[in-house]
């Protein structure tokens, strides 16, 4: 056999016939890595839409994620948001861990696939799969979630699981062509269901985010025309730096008006967080007799009577008669309105007529019929003026102005909450202290 090379000073001098045969084998093995290089990438078509709508859906998860960090969307409940996506976003249901938006997990997925679209390798191509397979098991929670749970639907979020699920079945789509989507797909499709599944669980189980909110109001500018709430005589108790005034015993109010604190609540009866909210106040009351007085202003969130309501506000038919009842009770004869406050949070979803036959049956047709309308019509439209103002900070109800400039914004996650708030600010428990 002769040599394969033979030594010429410092270089190889390799035989003809061995070389071409040593090239031809390189030259093969190089053209099958280069088929299989080509097998395992994404067509460039399919490369770009799946890229454009990785960028498109990040983007959207940008933008809620910021919208929910920088208090533009928030965790309170309460009524008046006049949003589905308030409403969606704005549940425990849009965060981890009580604090975390889940959008700030979908925005790095999305950049993910977008990553890996010019990484190559089995490893890659296998996650890929699964993060696609989420997309999609997550689009049919949320979605469930917002047609049966919240009974709102969100455009934002919507658009958002749109994106995520064309997005999964383009990549679903590309392994697809690629020949080896059954095998792949199994094992990611199990762990991608198991890993929304575990979601769901820590979302379900976990903290909860905060329901209410306590705000300092200081240097809000208040109503320039003449304040009718502080028309009249008797005890004034003043809020918002001495900008804004009540007269306790000429408004609506429960307790005692010499008691040592007094609070002003705006709510609406059709609102079911601001019923939940005069519970806590009357188990409060029970407990420390004499130390709380509450001025109760009904704010209709409804466009009818509060043309400051945002246009998709809903649930609260007829919200402005009620409001207008209640005061004209009130002014016919204060001894019934204790009896006629709690009765309209109970039938609130009654007929108009049925709650004007209790109010009649309470106070007589005669008191009833001598009540000046204009001050019912002044009233109302003073505290949905008020209203107006504070929703400047967010506009969902209760509100309730505690000391100076502090309001409680949005209904307490729970009785203990709400006492802990009036403990901290005026001093309120067990063992009592005058104000």
């Amino acid at each position: 056999m002769k040599k394969a090379y033979r030594r010429r000073g410092d270089r190889f001098l390799i035989s003809q016939p061995l070389f071409y045969t040593f090239w031809l084998v390189i030259e093969d093995e190089m053209k099958m890595m280069s088929d299989m290089t080509k097998s395992m990438e994404i067509k460039p078509s399919l490369r770009w839409i799946i890229a454009v709508l990785a960028i498109a859906a990040a983007a959207m998860s940008l933008w809620l994620t910021i919208e929910k960090w920088s208090g533009r969307i928030n965790t309170l409940a309460g009524c008046g948001t006049g949003s589905g996506c308030a409403n969606v976003l704005g549940s425990k249901w849009s965060v981890v861990f009580g604090v975390i938006p889940v959008s700030v997990f979908s925005f790095f997925l999305y950049l993910a696939v977008l990553v890996s679209l010019w990484v190559r390798g089995e490893n890659v191509r296998w996650c890929r799969m699964l993060v696609a397979w989420m997309f999609l098991a997550a689009a049919v929670w949320f979605t469930g979630l917002q047609l049966f749970v919240l009974d709102a639907i969100c455009p934002y979020c919507m658009t958002m699981h749109g994106l995520g699920v064309a997005l999964g079945l383009f990549i679903l789509c590309a392994e697809h062509k690629r020949g080896q989507m059954v095998l792949r797909s199994l094992s990611s499709l199990t762990i991608a269901v198991a890993m929304v599944a575990a979601l769901a669980v820590v979302q379900h189980f976990g903290p909860e985010p905060p329901t209410h909110r306590v705000d300092d109001l200081s240097g809000l500018a208040t109503s320039e025309s003449n304040d009718v709430h502080a028309l009249g005589v008797g005890r004034v108790v003043s809020f918002l730096e001495g900008e804004k005034s009540y007269r306790v015993e000429e408004l609506p109010h429960l307790g005692d008006v010499d008691a040592s604190y007094v609070i002003v609540k705006y709510f609406d009866y059709t609102c079911e967080a601001c019923r939940d909210m005069h519970d806590h106040l009357g188990e409060i009351m029970i407990k420390h007799p004499g130390k709380l007085a509450v001025i109760v202003l009904p704010v209709p969130l409804n466009r009818k009577c509060n043309p400051s309501m945002p246009p998709g506000v809903k649930g609260h038919a007829n919200a402005c008669e009620l409001a207008a009842l209640a005061l004209r009770v009130w002014r016919a004869d204060p001894a019934s309105f204790a009896d006629f406050h709690p009765w309209l949070f109970e039938y609130h979803d009654q007929p108009i007529q049925v709650a004007e036959a209790m109010a009649y049956s309470l106070v007589g047709e005669d008191k009833m019929s001598a009540v000046d309308e204009s001050w019912v019509t002044a009233q109302l439209r003073q505290s949905v003026e008020d209203y107006k103002i504070f929703a400047k900070h967010t506009p969902v109800m209760p509100k309730i102005l505690i000391k100076e400039s502090l309001m409680i914004q949005g209904k307490t996650k729970d009785l203990k909450a709400f006492e802990l708030i009036l403990e901290k600010h005026l001093g309120i428990k067990e063992s009592g202290a005058a104000r």
